[in-house]
């Protein structure tokens, strides 16, 4: 029986991981400017700049490990 996940895990996807990435850092800007209440980086607090960077920091360390478990199998 062929399922419909069978083929994404044998040929994985490189540009999809990094689109959710992109989407991910600008959920970071809307969520902070919707907090600040305005959505000019320049005019943040550096509280909600210690934030998104640890946020950003987590969203490319699962970027990463998403790319790591990325492999194409022969089969």
């Amino acid at each position: 029986m062929h399922a419909a996940h069978e083929r994404r895990r044998k040929n994985p996807s490189y540009t999809m991981p990094f689109i959710f990435e992109a989407l991910e850092v600008v959920l970071i800007w809307i969520v902070f400017g919707i907090v600040e209440g305005t959505f000019d980086m320049t005019r943040w607090n550096w509280i909600s700049y210690a934030l998104s960077f640890m946020w950003l920091a987590y969203t490319s360390y699962k970027l990463i490990k998403v790319l790591n478990r990325q492999a194409s199998y022969k089969w």
